[in-house]
C-alpha cells in the first residue's frame, strides 16, 4: 500500500511539517519558529493565528519540497505542545486571546490557594472564599491524574473567563470554544470541527482519566462552562477532513497525541515498564504502567498515554463451535483500549541552552554549549538551579527562583555551560528516583530523544547518573514520528512489523562513572535544591 502521512509537530519554539512514506522513514521536513511573549512576570504567550499560519505554511511547504502533490497524502497525523490554550469566536473562528502556554505562572497564588485553603479562589486574586468543601488538590489528583498547578489548562481557562466579563457572558451562552493546540489545529485545519484527543484532554485538569470524560464536579469549581470544551475523541479516531481548498484534496486526519505520548509511542515503549526521556524546551519522562491507572504517591503525572481501537476479539475466547451453540456473536467488537504513563514534567532543559545563549550571549548556537562545556573537566563546585519558572516534579514549587550558586574568581562561563546540562540531567535523574518508588518495573534502560539528546555530553552523564544504559536512536525526531506511526496504523499503511522496524538505535551510553563520584555530584546537586525549598 502506498501513500504518505503528513505528520503536523507544533511545538513550544517552532510548528514542523515532516513526510514519512510508506516505511514510516522521513522524507522532507519544513520548519518555522514561532515568537514567545512575556507581556510581564509570570505571563507566556504566543499569537494563536501565528501557530496556525506558521503550521499550514509548513505543511505546504514540505509537500512541494518533496515534489508530491496533496493527493499523495493518505494521512494527517498531529502532535502539539500541551497544556497551552486558545479561545477563539465559534462563528468567525478568531481567537480572542492570545495563546497561553504550558510554561505560564500566572494563576500560581490561585491554584495555591485552591490547594492549600480547601476553598474556591479567583484566578484574578487569588483570594478564597467561603463557599468550598473538601480538598481541592487531592480531588484533583484523584479525577485527573495531576495536580493542581498553573502548569494545567484549567486555571488559564478561568483566569481568561474571570479577566474579561464578556467572554465570561458569551461562554455561557455557547458562543465561544476553548481547546488545547491540536483542538485549534484541528478547527482550522477543518473548518469547524471541535474535537480534542483523549491524551490532551487528560492534561486540562477537567477531565476524568477513569470515567474518560469530562469531570463536572472539577468544570464548577474552576467555573468554566462545559459547553465551551470540545468532544473528546481516542488517539487514533476520525478527526475530519481538511476543508475544501486548504489542499487540493480533502485528507483525514487519523491521529493525534500530545507531543509527550507521541514519543512514548514513537519510542516503541509499547510494553509495560518501557520508559523514555524527551530533552526539548522542558524534560519530559514517561513510563507505560498498562491499562490501570496508577496514581503516583511521589508527587508525579498519572496521564493517558493513549486510546487506541482494539482488534475484534472471540467472545471469551470460545471456540467456532461453542459460538456457534451459545448462539453469539463470532466477534466482539473492537473496544477502545486506554494506556496509561506515569509522567515527570521538568519545565526547564532545552530553555537553559537557550537562556544561556539569548540572555547571557555565552554562544550563538544552543549546539555550541557542548564544546564550550568540555573545555573544562567539570563544573567543579557550580551549580545552576533552573528555577526560571519554578520547579517541576517531584517538588512542584512555583515560588523557588533560579540560581548560579558554588561560584568562585576562577568560574569561567565553560563552568556555567557544564553545570547547565548537568542541571538536565539531575532534574531527569530526581524524576527517576520518584517513578521507581511509584512502579513495580525496575528501569533497565532509557530511551532518549529530543534536540539535547543528540548531546553526547548531556547523555554520557544521564546514563552516569542514573546507572542504567541510556539508548539513543537514530532518528531523534521521534515525536512526529510517533503520531505518523499512529496514523499509518490507522489506515493500514503501517503495521507491526514497519513499527518495529522503524526504531534503530545509534548509539548507547553505558554508565561508567564509580560510586564514589556519583554520590558526590549528587550530593552537591541535593544540597543546592535543599538550599532552595527553604525559603523565607
Amino acid at each position: 500500500m502506498a501513500g504518505y502521512i503528513l505528520a503536523l509537530d507544533q511545538g513550544t519554539t517552532s510548528s514542523r511539517a515532516i513526510l514519512y512514506d510508506d516505511h514510516a522513514r522521513p522524507i522532507k521536513m519544513a520548519q518555522q519558529p514561532t515568537v514567545l511573549k512575556t507581556p510581564q512576570a509570570g505571563f507566556v504567550e504566543q499569537d494563536a493565528q501565528q501557530i496556525w499560519q506558521t503550521q499550514i505554511s509548513c505543511a505546504h511547504d514540505v509537500i512541494n519540497q518533496a515534489g508530491l502533490l496533496a493527493t499523495d497524502v493518505s494521512s494527517i497525523a498531529i502532535t502539539n505542545q500541551r497544556e497551552s490554550i486558545v479561545m477563539w469566536d465559534k462563528q468567525t473562528g478568531k481567537p480572542l486571546a492570545p495563546a497561553i502556554i504550558w510554561q505560564d505562572r500566572r494563576t500560581a497564588s490561585y491554584c495555591e490557594a485552591l490547594a492549600t485553603e480547601n476553598l474556591t479562589a479567583t484566578p484574578q486574586s487569588g483570594m478564597v472564599s467561603n463557599n468550598s468543601q473538601g480538598d481541592m488538590a487531592s480531588e484533583v489528583q484523584r479525577i485527573t491524574g495531576l495536580r493542581l498547578d498553573p502548569y494545567f489548562s484549567a486555571s488559564k481557562i478561568a483566569w481568561l473567563l474571570d479577566q474579561n466579563p464578556k467572554l465570561s457572558v458569551r461562554a455561557s451562552k455557547g458562543e465561544i470554544a476553548v481547546g488545547t493546540i491540536d483542538s485549534w489545529l484541528i478547527y482550522k485545519l477543518t473548518g469547524g470541527e471541535h474535537v480534542i484527543d483523549v491524551t490532551n484532554a487528560s492534561r486540562t485538569l477537567l477531565y476524568d482519566i477513569h470515567k474518560l470524560a469530562w469531570s463536572e464536579e472539577l468544570c464548577a469549581r474552576f467555573g468554566i462552562p462545559m459547553n465551551i470544551l470540545p468532544k473528546v475523541l481516542p488517539s487514533d479516531g476520525d478527526f475530519g477532513k481538511t476543508k475544501k481548498g486548504l489542499f487540493s484534496k480533502q485528507i483525514p486526519i487519523h491521529a493525534v497525541l500530545g507531543d509527550q505520548q507521541a514519543a512514548l509511542f514513537g519510542q516503541g515503549c509499547l510494553e509495560t515498564g518501557m520508559a523514555k526521556n524527551t530533552y526539548g524546551t522542558g524534560c519530559f519522562m514517561l513510563m507505560n504502567i498498562g491499562q490501570k491507572p496508577l496514581l503516583s504517591e511521589h508527587k508525579l503525572l498519572t496521564t493517558i498515554a493513549w486510546q487506541r481501537k482494539s482488534a475484534p476479539t472471540r467472545p471469551d475466547n470460545l471456540s467456532f463451535e461453542q459460538i456457534v451453540q451459545s448462539g453469539r456473536r463470532m466477534l466482539q467488537p473492537p473496544s477502545r483500549e486506554v494506556t496509561y504513563a506515569l509522567e515527570g514534567s521538568v519545565f526547564m532543559a532545552g530553555a537553559i541552552v537557550q537562556w544561556l545563549r539569548d540572555n547571557l550571549g555565552m554562544f550563538q548556537k544552543s549546539g555550541e554549549v557542548e564544546d564550550l562545556a568540555r573545555q573544562v573537566e567539570s563544573s567543579e563546585e557550580v551549580v545552576l538551579l533552573p528555577a526560571f519558572t519554578g520547579l517541576g516534579a517531584p517538588y512542584w514549587r512555583s515560588d523557588i527562583s533560579a540560581s548560579i550558586t558554588g561560584m568562585s574568581r576562577g568560574t569561567t562561563k565553560a563552568h556555567i555551560a557544564r553545570a547547565a546540562l548537568e542541571a538536565v540531567a539531575y532534574q531527569t535523574y530526581d524524576v527517576l528516583i520518584a517513578m521507581q518508588k511509584d512502579s513495580p518495573h525496575p528501569l533497565t534502560e532509557l530511551r532518549v530523544d529530543g534536540g539535547a539528546a543528540n548531546n553526547d555530553l548531556l547523555m554520557q552523564f544521564q546514563a552516569d547518573l542514573l546507572n542504567v544504559p541510556v539508548l539513543r536512536p537514530r532518528d531523534t525526531e521521534i515525536t512526529a514520528k510517533g503520531a505518523a506511526l499512529l496514523a499509518g496504523l490507522k489506515t493500514g499503511l503501517y503495521d507491526d512489523t514497519t513499527m518495529k522496524a522503524s526504531w534503530q538505535v545509534d548509539r548507547v551510553f553505558e554508565p561508567n562513572m564509580s560510586i564514589d563520584v556519583r554520590e558526590k555530584h549528587l550530593y552537591k546537586w541535593q544540597q543546592a535544591i535543599s538550599r532552595a525549598l527553604i525559603v523565607p
